[in-house]
């Protein structure tokens, strides 16, 4: 299921030959590279990992105290760059101890982390320690425990209306009110090798993304849960061999070669309230005996339908299915074909009249459509030889939607806006190189990290129509300008069906033109993870 497909190239010439610091500035060294103590600072100062709160004037930022080198998250003002600390972490540390039986040095740990788990409300923190739940309460600075097993509890979520909060053990799926501390079991039958609601290493690897566990979805009303259940019984076991302590350890662990068989799936729809859970199977007999795949779930807004996205093994096509949450009766919306592979891309962007935006590749291009509530084509929204990325935000207000987009460059993307039915498309970032953006729940602003082959990240905050607010991280990397560092060229490489591939050549800095010298050929990358970008690298 390798889902790589090495569409473009990248030069590397070895730095090989030293020259005088006098001649181009110092050299760099391996220490200045990879030195735990000695290297340089290649990403300048640091990205810090930020996050926008629901009311779309305030973002979280965690930040570190140059005295005690402890991290907490700060709540900003996006506009003036005022912050304070999201809670008081000497409080929190007290309250872990007194209303969780958290130890000392492990309370103080868990007030200084870099991100929390938050509920909607936005009030409250849910926090993980060695396997256990603990809630803290931002209001009243209290602390409580949800759970005291030997088993773990791992892929903890809140319901969406932040009164029950759902988590695995033991391969079922649990939930437990927070009120009443009330905990009910919701499956019985998981076990080492079959899932319920956790996602085995095929699809946490190859479909939902790595570090992506959590195999289960709320319904917005919080009355309902889907989950995949993944059978394992038919998948062969792989030997890998630890070689990180000095005794190795060999580990056997579920891992499908190819050709060997998957795990099989089922989607099942399991009611929160009552004593007795019972879960309803989506009807996905028309899909046997493919070696089916589940690789995206969803609700509709209403909660009524479960959506969910099947492809078969080879990933020749993609089906957006939905189910009856009452009956679990099963419809295809349509189905997307390629005689090559169909990549797993998004759910739905749903509008509040029941309809959607859909991105497709349909057209060799990743671009953006409207579709009816009942999967009927509107229009498609964006067309040309270049591609919408990812959606940033859809403002339903205006009828807008921002994305990332490759309209003017391949190898950086930029900001656009176009409106639902396709008019007005326009360019938002101007600077050149990439830009990775988060924008505001209001559309209102978006932080723009952008850099690009030369310059590390800076990150501004900018209004809606691209015009700047402040800088949030400046990020000069000045010890940079001390080196000679190889000249960077763009160019592309035409394949023998003459397709123009982009590539880029890194350059010693004292290159001679009339020197032979040996290349570095790297080609993992794929047209949405590149290895050509113009954007900072780092090391």
């Amino acid at each position: 299921m390798n889902s790589l497909r090495l569409f473009a190239l990248t030069f590397f010439l070895l730095l090989l030959n030293v020259v005088p610091a006098s001649a181009q500035g110092k050299q760099l060294t391996l220490d200045d590279i990879y030195d735990p103590v000695k290297r340089l600072k290649l990403l300048g100062a640091g990205a810090p990992e930020l996050r926008w709160l629901k009311d779309g004037e305030h973002y979280l930022e965690s930040r570190e105290d140059a005295r005690t080198k402890l991290v907490q998250p700060y709540k900003v003002n996006a506009a003036t760059g005022a912050g304070a600390p999201l809670f008081d972490a000497a409080r929190m540390e007290s309250a872990l101890v007194a209303g969780a039986g958290v130890q000392g040095e492990e309370a103080k740990r868990l007030a200084h982390l870099a991100a929390y788990r938050l509920n909607p409300a936005e009030n409250a923190l849910l926090i993980n320690h060695g396997g256990d739940l603990l809630y803290y309460d931002l209001g009243n600075q209290s602390a409580k425990r949800l759970t005291a097993t030997p088993a773990i509890e791992s892929d903890e979520e809140f319901s969406p209306d932040g009164r029950t909060v759902s988590f695995v053990r033991g391969n079922n799926l649990y939930v437990i009110e927070l009120a009443t501390h009330r905990e009910r079991a919701l499956t019985t039958d998981g076990g080492e090798r079959l899932l319920n609601a956790r996602l085995d290493w095929i699809y946490e690897e190859e479909l939902y993304g790595r570090g992506n566990t959590k195999g289960y979805w709320w319904s917005p009303d919080g009355a309902s849960i889907a989950y995949l259940q993944l059978n394992e019984a038919s998948v062969r076991n792989f030997a890998v061999v630890d070689h990180i302590p000095q005794r190795q350890i060999v580990e056997d662990t579920p891992y499908p070669l190819p050709g060997d068989p998957n795990p099989t799936v089922k989607l099942g729809i399991v009611g929160v309230a009552g004593d007795a859970a019972q879960t309803r199977w989506v009807d996905t007999a028309k899909y046997e005996p493919v070696d089916l795949l589940i690789v995206r779930v969803s609700w509709t807004p209403d909660s009524r339908r479960v959506v969910y996205q099947a492809q078969n093994r080879e990933q020749t096509y993609l089906d957006l299915n939905y189910a009856d949450r009452a009956d679990s009766r099963s419809a295809t919306m349509f189905r997307e074909t390629s005689p090559a592979w169909v990549e797993v891309i998004d759910n739905p962007e749903w509008l509040s009249d029941g309809s959607f935006i859909w991105r497709s590749e349909r057209t060799g291009w990743m671009h953006l459509y409207h579709y009816s509530a009942n999967g009927q084509l509107i229009r498609q929204i964006t067309d040309g030889k270049w591609e919408a990325r990812s959606i940033a935000r859809v403002d339903e207000a205006q009828k807008r939607i921002y994305f990332n987009g490759t309209q003017h460059s391949h190898i950086a993307e930029n900001l656009y806006r176009v409106g639902f039915d396709g008019t007005n498309l326009s360019r938002i970032t101007q600077a050149a190189g990439g830009h990775r953006i988060l924008m505001s729940p209001k559309a209102n602003y978006f932080i723009d990290s952008a850099s690009d082959a030369k310059t590390p990240v800076r990150i501004q905050l900018h209004r809606a129509d691209n015009s700047p607010v402040r800088t949030i991280l400046e990020n000069r990397a000045e010890e940079l300008k001390d080196y000679g560092l190889g000249a960077v060229d763009f160019l592309q490489v035409k394949t023998r069906d003459g397709f123009p591939m982009e590539a880029m050549m890194i350059k010693p800095p004292d290159f001679d033109p009339h020197k032979k010298y040996p290349v570095w050929s790297y080609t993992y990358a794929g047209p949405h993870a590149p290895s050509v970008r113009n954007a900072w690298g780092g090391a």
